[in-house]
C-alpha cells in the first residue's frame, strides 16, 4: 500500500491519498490531477552533457565525427566535472544526461550517484525505435539502469554525423514506454507548461533554459525564482554554458543556484507515486 500526500494550496489543507484505492484505469488521470495541483516541490536541474572536450578539434572528432576516444588526460568531460564539483560544494543535486559520445567512466558515474545526482541518456539516434533502443543499451553499459532521457537537439539542426534532428515528443514518449523508461524531459521553451503523465511516462514539455537564446524575454531569473516557489520548473543547462559562457550567463547561474531549491528528477517520480 502506497500512501502519499500534498498540500491543496487553494484550501491550505494537507491532503493524504491511498494509491491502493485508485482503480488502474484511472491511475493516469489521477496522477495528472496530482501534477496539476500546486504541490510545493523543488525545481529540477537538468544538465545535458553535449561537450566531450573543451578543445574544439578533439570535441569535433569525438561528438560530431564520432571517431575519437574519451581520454581523461586530454580533458575528457572536464566542463562536466567542473560543474559537478561546484554543485557538490553548494549541496545541490541534479540530473545529468549524457550523449553516447560523452558517456562517463563508471568511476565518475559512481561519484555522481554518491553525491545524490541522477544520470540518464541524452538521445541522439531517434529515427526509429531500434536506433533509440541501441542508444539506451550503449548508455546502460556506462550509466547502469536508465530510467529516463532527454533529446539532443530541438529539430533545427543536424548536430553530428548520425544525429536525427527531428523532434517529435509523442514519438519519444512512445519510445520511453516501449523501453520501460519512467520519464522524458522535453526541449520546449515555455516553462509555463506543466508536467504531464502520458502512457505511463512522466513528461515535462518545456524548460527554463539558462542560455538566453532559448527563452523569451519575459522568462527572467526573477520569474524563475518566483515560479519555483509553488511548482517544479525544469531548469536546463549545459556545462559549457558556465565554464565557457558569457559573464551574464555566469551571473545568472550564480543567482539561480543561490535562490532556487533543486531536486533530482527521480525524487519527483517518487513523490508523484509512479511505480
Amino acid at each position: 500500500m502506497w500512501i502519499g500526500s500534498y498540500i491543496d494550496w487553494n484550501s491550505s489543507k494537507f491532503i493524504q491519498f491511498n494509491f491502493a484505492n485508485v482503480h488502474i484505469n484511472n491511475s493516469e488521470r489521477f496522477i495528472n490531477k496530482l501534477l496539476e495541483a500546486k504541490v510545493r516541490m523543488p525545481a529540477i536541474l537538468r544538465i545535458d552533457v553535449d561537450t566531450a572536450y573543451q578543445n574544439r578539434i578533439l570535441n569535433y572528432a569525438r561528438v560530431n565525427k564520432e571517431v575519437f576516444l574519451g581520454i581523461d588526460s586530454l580533458g575528457y568531460l572536464r566542463s562536466c566535472k567542473v560543474i559537478a564539483d561546484d554543485l557538490f560544494e553548494r549541496g545541490i543535486t541534479a540530473s545529468f544526461f549524457f550523449l553516447p559520445f560523452t558517456l562517463p567512466s563508471r568511476e565518475f558515474v559512481q561519484e555522481l550517484m554518491k553525491e545524490g545526482h541522477n544520470v540518464g541518456l541524452h538521445a541522439v539516434h531517434t529515427k526509429e525505435y531500434t536506433d533509440f533502443s541501441a542508444d539506451v543499451q550503449t548508455a546502460s553499459k556506462s550509466l547502469g539502469k536508465i530510467l529516463g532521457f532527454t533529446k539532443h537537439g530541438s529539430g533545427k539542426f543536424k548536430l553530428s554525423r548520425s544525429h536525427d534532428p527531428n523532434y517529435n515528443p509523442d514519438k519519444f514518449i512512445d519510445f520511453a514506454r516501449m523501453s520501460n523508461l519512467k520519464f522524458f524531459l522535453g526541449n520546449g521553451e515555455n516553462p509555463n507548461e506543466g508536467w504531464q503523465y502520458k502512457d505511463g511516462v512522466l513528461y515535462s514539455p518545456s524548460a527554463f533554459w539558462l542560455n538566453r537564446n532559448y527563452r523569451e524575454d519575459n522568462f527572467t531569473v526573477d520569474w524563475l525564482i518566483k515560479a519555483s516557489r509553488d511548482r517544479d520548473v525544469v531548469v536546463l543547462m549545459h556545462p559549457e554554458d558556465v565554464t565557457e559562457g558569457t559573464n551574464l550567463m555566469t551571473r545568472e547561474y550564480e543567482r539561480i543556484m543561490g535562490k532556487v531549491e533543486f531536486m533530482p528528477v527521480l525524487q519527483k517520480i517518487e513523490q508523484t507515486g509512479m511505480k
